[in-house]
């Protein structure tokens, strides 16, 4: 037998091997490969918590007050409305929530505030600020 013709029989000989072996490494990942991660879901509260709409416009947030209870959940409902970059994104420090607002698409940011006082809601840069004020429950 030729050398071509050798190769070409093993060649034949051995591909359901070849075929077993890439099925069973194609359902598995390898040792040392992280799996694909699912992306994060977010769940909607349940229907019975406070939700506050905030309007985020050229003015800054409407209301610019925002009055919540000790250990109660809302959320807080962002649409923003503005092309102003500085209000692209919200954060709130003192529960270290930072979230981007789409333009025209409302934003729910879930929240249950555990101590009482005064916290800052303010855009990404920081300039633009509203108040929210925990009382006692």
């Amino acid at each position: 037998m030729s050398r071509p013709l050798r190769v070409a029989a093993l060649a034949l000989s051995l591909s359901p091997l070849v075929t077993a072996s890439f099925t069973v490494s194609c359902s598995k990942p390898a040792e040392g490969t992280p799996a694909a991660a699912a992306p994060p879901v977010e769940l909607a509260a349940p229907a019975n918590v406070k939700r506050v709409d905030i309007a985020v416009n050229d003015s800054g947030f409407s209301p610019s007050t925002i009055e919540l209870k000790k250990g109660e959940p809302v959320v807080l409902r962002f649409t923003r409305t503005t092309k102003s970059e500085c209000l692209k994104a919200i954060a709130i420090p003192d529960l270290k929530i930072e979230k981007d607002l789409p333009l025209n698409t409302q934003v729910e940011v879930a929240v249950t505030p555990e101590k009482e006082g005064k916290m800052v809601l303010q855009c990404w840069m920081a300039m633009i600020k509203a108040t929210i004020n925990v009382v006692g429950s």
